[in-house]
């Protein structure tokens, strides 16, 4: 998948946003390859027409907040050096070219040589060359953008044009994510927008719509602010086949249900996130199909370490084991489609040690724990004290995400078994990311993603407290040190044993309880042949998708 940035929201958060209902149902369903259209050879021409709750907030990803629907319309029209395979189930994400034909390293790894494929342009003809490659990185680093994934280029030294076509990264270290590090951010158009001084990027977010090109299968023709945005064919794109489609629509429609209701109507061809009860009503509809993939969230209560309640790590255990995580994980993504949670390395990674299990539910051994740190019912109200002190506290979830507030009232339920009190409140989201992230909560029930790098810093080293996404203040030096040297790994790959170890450490400390991992759904009409959405890109290689004729 193409790695996770870091956002001005902790990505623990942002997720409750912009992905509610990451769940599917039913058995699985694979793409159609070919259908109706005679043999199945692909035909040129034609348009699709896709639906999305919400819209880009920019065409420069470097000014604006990543969205998911963002990220889409950017990776279609711009590209990057290489492209993320979504093939890391069995081991470390390869890679294939894309605006790059290859690459190689210096015999120390500090050095990585890019060799740019010939016959680039961008869609007004000029030629992309390596000093675009250059440029964007000076763009992605510069202060004035303060781009939020600027902290993935703090070891590249230097970007160096060696001929129209090679470029060189320069890096100050050997780590395992150079590769990943030096391929972050799309690669910009130079000759058009270092017209605009990077200074003046933030203030003039639009003159970038007006000044727009593209290097991708696709460009924007138009885009009609909470209606539509309208890809067409690039005709100067490199891969000279492609794309098949000459239009491809992406309506806008803040209500999901509508949105379900016009893929019925066959108004629209493709939702890339559908509700397990609208997945239903698709399902009974021969013309269209739902392709479920496992997303790359995990879903967890996050406990306020700086709050002794949660201060002591066999009590945050207790905790776990008082929560009856199959039951509300059968109870939110029936038939299979979820699953009990068990640590941050998601159970559909490469590096996720198997041998792991998930804490059981295990009420009377969760009241024993809490007996033996001193968390006894004294006064006989059926509520746990300690030094005349309840054991009650606040459990938020965000407005708009109904299977987390759902799960908080089945947590109050269960921990009021053991004699917690736990008291659910919904939050506004920015109000919640604001309580979370100033350290004014007791606990929260938020979602993670992980990207291929497996580097875990961002949300468990103690440095990431203060600058990153630590929010639950969780600090560990042993653990620092695992995570310290697995990040130092030249290659992904060895840190295998050092992240199995991070894992049994993370399992034992219980941080954040793991509440569950779950598909993710999207609804198609089989009129569209070659769709492979996954969990790194709802339009994975758009390019190749291609139409049967309306009957």
């Amino acid at each position: 998948m193409n790695r996770m940035r870091r956002l001005p929201l902790p990505p623990l958060l942002l997720l409750a946003l912009l992905a509610p209902h990451l769940a599917g149902c039913g058995a699985r369903e694979e793409p159609q390859q070919g259908g109706p259209a005679g043999d199945g050879t692909p035909q040129r021409g034609g348009t699709v027409v896709t639906g999305w709750t919400t819209e880009p907030l920019g065409i420069n990803d470097l000014i604006f907040p990543t969205t998911a629907v963002g990220s889409e319309v950017h990776f279609r029209v711009f590209q990057h050096l290489v492209e993320e395979q979504p093939d890391f189930a069995e081991h470390p994400a390869t890679f294939k070219p894309q605006l790059a034909e290859s690459w190689e390293w210096s015999d120390d790894h500090k050095v990585l040589t890019f060799h740019l494929r010939k016959n680039l342009v961008w869609s007004d003809g000029v030629p992309l060359t390596a000093e675009d490659v250059r440029w964007s990185w000076q763009a992605q680093v510069h202060p004035a953008v303060a781009w939020d994934s600027a902290y993935m280029k703090e070891h590249i030294r230097d970007v160096e044009v060696v001929d129209p076509q090679t470029v060189r990264f320069h890096f100050t270290r050997v780590y395992a994510k150079q590769l990943l590090d030096a391929n972050e951010g799309l690669i910009l158009p130079k000759h058009a927008w270092s017209r605009l001084p990077f200074e003046k990027w933030r203030e003039n977010g639009t003159w970038f719509f007006e000044n727009r090109l593209a290097a991708g299968p696709f460009r924007i023709e138009s885009w009609t602010a909470q209606q539509e945005m309208v890809l067409v064919r690039n005709e100067r794109y490199w891969e000279k086949e492609r794309p098949y489609l000459d239009r491809v629509v992406l309506r806008f429609v803040p209500d999901a249900s509508s949105l379900t209701t016009q893929l019925l109507n066959g108004e629209i061809d493709f939702i890339a996130q559908v509700s397990p009860a609208d997945a239903k009503r698709v399902r009974e509809r021969p013309e269209l199909q739902v392709i479920p993939f496992w997303s790359n969230l995990f879903v967890a209560v996050a406990w306020n370490h700086s709050r002794p309640l949660f201060a002591d790590a066999e009590v945050r255990r207790a905790l776990t084991l008082a929560i009856d995580r199959r039951s509300i994980v059968e109870t939110l993504w029936p038939g299979g489609t979820g699953r009990v949670g068990i640590s941050p390395l998601l159970q559909s990674v490469w590096a996720h040690d198997k041998t792991l299990q998930p804490w059981p539910y295990d009420p009377a051994e969760a009241r024993k724990i809490l007996a033996a740190r001193g968390w006894k019912d004294g006064d006989g109200d059926g509520l746990l004290d300690r030094g005349g002190k309840k054991f009650s506290f606040e459990l938020l979830s965000n407005a708009g995400n109904q299977a987390r507030n759902d799960a908080a009232v089945m947590i109050q339920q269960q921990l009021r078994q053991v004699g917690i009190e736990a008291t659910p409140r919904i939050l506004e989201f920015n109000t919640l990311v604001a309580d979370t992230r100033s350290g004014h909560f007791d606990a929260a029930i938020t979602g993670a993603t992980i990207d291929t790098s497996l580097d875990l810093s961002g949300n468990f080293h103690s440095r990431s407290i203060q600058d990153g996404d630590n929010f639950f203040r969780y600090s560990s030096p042993a653990l620092d040190r695992l995570l310290d040297e697995a990040a130092g790994q030249k290659n992904i790959a060895d840190a295998a044993p050092l992240l199995h170890q991070i894992e049994h450490q993370l399992h034992r400390d219980q941080p954040v309880t793991f509440l569950w991992e779950s598909q993710r759904l999207a609804a198609i009409n089989r009129r569209v042949h070659d769709a492979r959405p996954n969990l790194q890109s709802a339009f994975f290689h758009l390019q190749d998708w291609w139409v049967s004729p309306r009957p």
